[in-house]
């Protein structure tokens, strides 16, 4: 199951949040490509990835997240979720455990820059059941 974590910060700083985020993920060796209301972050080779799976380096291997901001009476919200990979993450449980470990990093340096610009409020991970039948959840 994919995990989605939300960064709740005060309203008044959620330009500042954005931009520490993205210079944060820049200076990770990521792709930042700036849409509205959202950051497309992305960092691999799709194609390598595709083509050898957990052959890659883990350096190497394809990710793609999406970072969305909304607001809401007094704080926004920071939400980091992982984007359509398509067939690109091949890998069988080596690719997995590496996309986890990317996870963990990801997210871990997103709430260090949060937290050390002083803007984070809190920090709140949910599973997505959205692929789950009712009778399963």
């Amino acid at each position: 199951m994919e995990t989605t974590t939300e960064y709740a910060v005060l309203e008044r700083d959620r330009c500042t949040a954005v931009d520490l985020v993205d210079a944060a993920l820049r200076a990770d060796g990521h792709r930042v490509v700036p849409d509205t209301d959202r950051l497309v972050v992305s960092g691999g080779d799709r194609v390598l990835t595709a083509l050898l799976g957990a052959l890659v380096h883990p350096t190497r291997q394809y990710r793609r997240y999406e970072l969305a901001l909304t607001s809401v009476p007094g704080h926004a919200v920071l939400t980091l979720r992982h984007a359509d990979h398509g067939a690109a993450v091949a890998g069988g449980p080596i690719g997995a455990h590496r996309r986890r470990a990317a996870w963990h990093r990801v997210t871990a340096l997103v709430e260090a820059t949060l937290h050390g610009g002083g803007v984070l409020l809190h920090r709140t991970d949910r599973l997505d059941t959205s692929g789950i039948a009712l009778g399963d959840r």
